[in-house]
């Protein structure tokens, strides 16, 4: 190596120094720095502990609360988010060729995070509030304080919740006392197993200010000193819980009016005539099977329009439907003798307690709804994505450029070799341009908007609201809303299996509250929808302005329908029975009308047992009614045309939504009155933020029409009211002709015309067609030629006031008096059926209920 080689490396070396030193220097202060800006989570400056429940308990699933206790003992002032992070267990599943019995390894992944973001500053200390649903057993929730994406400090905690075998209801809460009586009383589950409810106790500190969040409890008892703690806000959150499918109690006796308050305004019609004291409770014993009367309390004496409930001559209260649940007013002090212990209480709490249909036993709320709606937003309009004709044009812009127009270019300026550059430099002009115009045209998140507003209950409408997001470009995506205090519901509708996913993953989806509602969605559903779903009180105000009304004209039914909405409704149409009509497209202000026939069961030994609700795709396609059905061993005919995408998309959603009346039981009853219209316009504004692209909607409106009755006497024919199948316990079942034939179980029928309050039911006449088996041979055959009378065992009704069932039989019609029917008409028959290994099998029809009364 000469010198001059030896200097030039020399002076490299040198010179390079620097650059190394400086390098190395850059390295290590990366590294380090993450420790100076932060401590670890063990030293961290910021304390967190945490109670979670109520008295340390949660019901697995349900919303809990965890009162967080946050100190910064620090002295920088620190902003951030305290989170619950949900984690549950999951085994690992056992290697090819690992010895049977082996025990398995478990880990635990992230499913969901709950949060709000608060501010500490140095040496503050902050108590925050969260409710989120917690966990079963073999869970953990880690409380996470967060400023920004940097963890400051953690806390873990098991899951209180107690494992269950069976089935596992909501607990009963009680604001104010507990009576002993409650605490100690065994109710038998559908199951048939006598199980100890869970009693909760809750304070106006732990009570939330969200409806959904008490779908903790499936019974609330209220008292005098518990109803006077809580706020206006959580008096609203008592009454969304009670329309939701909670049942709420109110406490009576000398401090009933103190109990009455805790609801708002106007929710129920309620007077207290006078408190006196009752010394005899025979009736009341009685009624509840007790053998101990008790001692004297004092008895508020009640009116109103509430159902009586409990014996005819005195009753114990009065109930109340509201949405999809129930308000009852006792007439006592449940923590006053007889009834605060002992037999009185024990029975009291039984027959309150004691579920009466598996309904109403799991009640989820709005949940099944809301998670029911959110799979429609993946159907999206036609408009949502380009058509052919705009990407032919690019295309075919593209290729006369990268094909004749680079050709012609190249050759005038003699640079043939330059075409393998030009034609990929113009493929990624081309797509940047497309990409760019994605990105200012708010493209890259498609927002999908489908809201139901269903006023089906005769109360008050209700509004459910599902919005689903589009961004597979946008691996986490934020959906932001105005109404921070709003109760959601979250589905990423896809993401990893649980063996693909570690312990320090961040969770499918956060929910963060502060100035606004943030749903934070990881990479994990970067390929899917994700979407979110609520309970739309707004949205639920515009369906009052869509009003329906029935009128029998001798065999006819005489439907109207007036569209004030201020919204454009598109294929508005009444269903009755195996019926329908549409009546087309109503602008704001529109009134149309439709006729139809009333029709009841009758037993046609040439018919077919074909579905007695016609397919949603034929409203559409079929506007008159649903065609005539095929002749037998015949296809049934090709509709002429193919469904748009939105008649499509209104299909499907009327399929999702009314499948619970389609689809309850083998037992097909027809479509009780009701009308349903859709709309491509927004009910309300649903509150989004951050979105560059106007949201696309589609809106469907569900409402019982209302029949109308003249003043005086009146008569409503037997089949105007097609009962609903709310209970189906069937073990087997067969059909012949139209007739169905229940081989052991039960069927529960519900009859619900919706009366109003000037209607007075007098009478009411049951009538339903039953065909034993022919023959004395066992198993189930043909039916008899001809009906016959209903034999004992068969057909009961449930009569409110006694809270019983009684038995008709000895024929096929029987008239009562109406008070087998609530206030608002509402009665329920249960069809039992019989052994056919016995000879007791029979053939059967629907029922149908005939009303009579006076109309003031």
């Amino acid at each position: 190596m000469n010198e001059l080689s030896c200097r030039y490396l020399l002076k490299t070396k040198v010179c390079g120094w620097p650059h190394v030193v400086t390098a190395i220097l850059l390295l290590f202060m990366f590294l380090i720095a993450p420790g100076l800006a932060w401590a670890k989570p063990d030293d961290s400056p910021v304390q967190i502990k945490v109670e979670l429940g109520w008295q340390g308990k949660v019901v697995p699933g349900r919303y809990a609360p965890a009162v967080v206790n946050l100190k910064n003992t620090g002295k920088n002032d620190l902003s951030g988010t305290i989170e619950a992070i949900n984690y549950q267990s999951y085994t690992l599943p056992a290697q090819p060729g690992a010895t049977p019995g082996t025990k398995q390894p478990s880990k635990f992944f992230p499913s969901s995070a709950y949060g709000e973001m608060v501010s500490l500053p140095a040496g503050a200390e902050k108590t925050v509030m969260l409710w989120f649903p917690a966990d079963g057993p073999n869970s953990r929730t880690d409380f996470v304080f967060k400023a920004g994406s940097q963890e400051v400090a953690r806390v873990s905690q098991k899951s209180t919740a107690a494992v269950v075998n069976g089935p596992m209801p909501g607990a009963v809460g009680v604001l104010g006392q507990i009576p002993a009586a409650l605490e100690r009383v065994r109710v038998t589950m559908p199951d048939g197993v006598p199980r100890s409810p869970m009693v909760l106790e809750l304070t106006a500190e732990l009570f939330p200010r969200r409806g959904d969040e008490l779908n903790a409890f499936n019974q609330i008892l209220v008292t005098a000193k518990g109803a006077l703690s809580l706020s206006d806000e959580q008096r609203s959150a008592l009454v969304e819980w009670v329309k939701s499918g909670g049942q709420l109690v109110l406490s009576g006796g000398l401090e009933i009016n103190e109990s009455l308050s805790v609801l708002p305004d106007n929710i129920i019609d309620i007077n207290v005539k006078q408190i006196e004291p009752q010394s005899g409770w025979q009736a009341a014993a009685q009624w509840l099977n007790s053998s101990e009367p008790g001692a004297a309390a004092p008895a508020a004496i009640l009116s109103g329009h509430g159902t009586p409930w409990g014996p005819k001559e005195k009753p114990l209260g009065l109930q109340y439907v509201l949405g999809d649940g129930g308000i009852t007013v006792f007439t006592f002090d449940p923590n006053q003798l007889p009834w605060q212990a002992g037999a009185m209480g024990n029975a009291l709490w039984q027959k309150f307690l004691t579920p009466t249909d598996q309904e109403k036993y799991y009640n989820t709320g709005n949940d099944y709804k809301l998670s029911s709606l959110v799979g429609n937003t993946n159907n999206m309009p036609v408009n949502a994505f380009p058509g052919w004709r705009p990407v032919g044009l690019y295309l075919l812009a593209f290729l006369l450029l990268a094909g004749p127009g680079v050709f012609f270019v190249l050759r005038r300026m003699r640079r043939p070799e330059y075409t393998w550059v030009a034609v990929p430099l113009l493929a990624v002009l081309f797509a940047g341009a497309v990409y760019g115009y994605m990105l200012q045209s708010g493209g890259k998140v498609l927002v999908n908007v489908v809201q139901v507003l269903d006023s089906r209950d005769g109360t008050s409408p209700a509004g459910y609201t599902a919005v689903g997001y589009f961004a597979p470009t946008v691996p986490v995506f934020d959906a932001v809303m105005k109404d921070s205090d709003r109760s959601v519901m979250v589905q990423p509708m896809g993401g990893r299996p649980p063996d693909m996913m570690n312990e320090d993953e961040d969770p499918p989806y956060s929910v963060i509250r502060g100035s606004d509602l943030m749903v934070r969605f990881s990479d994990a559903s970067q390929w899917n929808l994700r979407a979110i779903s609520f309970r739309d009180d707004q949205a639920a105000a515009i369906a009052k302005g869509l009003s329906a009304t029935v009128e029998v004209d001798g065999n006819k039914l005489v439907g109207k329908i007036k569209n004030d909405t201020g919204l454009k409704l598109d294929h508005a149409a009444f269903f009755y029975g195996s019926d329908y009509r549409v009546v087309g497209d109503l602008q704001p202000g529109d009134e149309a009308g439709v006729e139809m026939k009333v029709t009841a069961p009758q037993y046609n030994p040439q018919g077919n047992p074909g579905p007695s609700y016609p397919s949603s795709w034929q409203v559409f396609m079929y506007p008159d009614g649903p065609p005539q059905p095929p002749q037998p061993g015949m296809p049934s005919p090709a509709p002429d045309r193919q469904m748009t995408v939105e008649e499509q998309r209104r299909a499907n959603l009327m399929e999702n939504w009314m499948g619970n009346v389609m689809r309850n039981g083998p037992m097909e009853t027809g479509w009780p009155l009701t009308v349903l219209a859709w709309s491509d316009s927004p009910a309300g504004d649903p509150g989004l933020k951050g979105i560059s692209r106007a949201p696309f909607y589609l809106t469907m409106f569900v409402l019982r029409p209302e029949i109308e009755i003249p003043a005086g006497s009146f008569n409503i024919p037997a089949g105007l009211v097609v009962p609903e199948v709310i209970d189906s316990q069937v073990r087997g079942w067969s059909g012949y002709n139209n007739l169905m034939g229940l081989e052991g179980g039960s069927i529960s029928f519900m009859f619900k015309p919706q009366f109003g309050s000037q209607t007075s039911v007098k009478e009411v006449t049951v009538h339903m067609v039953y065909l034993p088996v022919q023959g004395s041979s066992k198993g189930m055959g043909p039916p008899a030629p001809k009906p016959t009378s209903i034999p004992d065992g068969v057909l009961e009704i449930y009569h409110p006031g006694h809270e019983a069932w009684q038995t008709l039989s000895g024929s096929d019609t029987f008239t009562l008096t109406g008070d087998y029917a609530l206030p608002d008409g509402e009665i329920t028959l249960r069809v039992t059926g019989g052994d056919p290994g016995k000879g007791t099998g029979f053939y059967m029809l629907p029922p149908t209920v005939a009303y009579g009364g006076d109309q003031a």
